[in-house]
Order: C-alpha cells, then structure tokens, then sequence
C-alpha cells in the first residue's frame, strides 16, 4: 500500500487552488512607492504616469517567477515602444549585488525594482508570487494576476492593448 503522506501534505493546497482566482479586476489607485533600483538610483511610481505598465512582484527562489523571465523579455520588447513599461519589483531579501548579479546572469533586459514588506503590504502580495500588476495610463491597478497561468501572457497582452486604446 502507498504512503499517504503526499497525499495529505498536498491536501491544503487542493482544497484552496479552486478558491483561487488568477485574475481579478482591481480598478483602485495604486500605491506611490519610492524604491531602489539595481542601478543605485531610485524609482517612483509617478515616474510611470501616462504608460500602461505591468508591475511584476517576484522573488529569485520562486520557480514559476523564473519560468516566467524569457516570457517577460519577450513581452517587454514587443511592448516597450508603445508607452508599455514592464517593471519587476523582487522581494527577495538578499544584498542588492546578489540580485543584480542574479538579474545579469539570466540577461533580465526589463527594469528591477528591490521591494521590501511596506511594498508588498501596500499592493496586498500575500497569496504567493508571482503576483502581477496592470495599471492603466492614470495610474489605476486595472487587474491583478495571481500565479502563471497558462494563458497569463495572452490575456496580458489583451489588456494593454485595451488600457493603450483608453484615455486616461
């Protein structure tokens, strides 16, 4: 007879992923941040007004969030032409240097932010990464993605090209 045990260390996360919406509408302000870049230099959320821009929390260590890196490249330069900014923000608690080291090694062409708790508290990441962002040209959280589904980057790209087509 099997062992039950993976069965049952399994259990939490069967009972709750039908409970779990990949993706919701939000339409709220998104939070101002004011954070450090890999650069040295800081980066401000009212830099981005007037672009569509996909806002990425990760972390190095999260397996999914690193499926999801060539993705992203690949999304990031059909887009970034087009007044669409895609910005990862890593909640990754290691020194600065790690990450950038981390970020050249796997050639991460779009912009890292460093996050920290306050960041993750203000946009309410706590269900699990990566957890994705879309705000409009205002600034307004238009959708949130919960995980990597496998339509994620279709259904990304059909919402910027709606949220292009807005005016703010």
């Amino acid at each position: 007879m099997r062992p039950k045990t993976p069965f049952l260390a399994l259990l939490p996360f069967l009972l709750t992923a039908g409970c779990l919406r990949p993706e919701t509408v939000d339409d709220r302000p998104a939070p101002s941040f004011n954070l450090p870049d890999l650069t040295g230099g800081r980066y401000t959320l009212a830099e981005l007004r007037g672009k569509v821009v996909v806002l990425d929390f990760w972390a190095t260590w999260c397996g999914p969030c690193l499926m999801e890196i060539p993705h992203y490249a690949e999304f990031w330069r059909k887009n970034r032409s087009r007044g669409v900014e895609v910005i990862g923000v890593v909640l990754d608690w290691d020194e600065a240097q790690e990450i950038a080291d981390f970020v050249r090694e796997h050639r991460i062409p779009y912009r890292q932010l460093l996050g920290d708790s306050a960041i993750r508290d203000a946009y309410g990441v706590h269900q699990g990464l990566p957890t994705t962002f879309i705000l409009d040209r205002g600034g307004v959280i238009r959708k949130r993605v919960l995980g990597s589904p496998p339509e994620k980057f279709a259904n990304l790209q059909q919402s910027v090209e709606r949220f292009l087509q807005e005016t703010s």
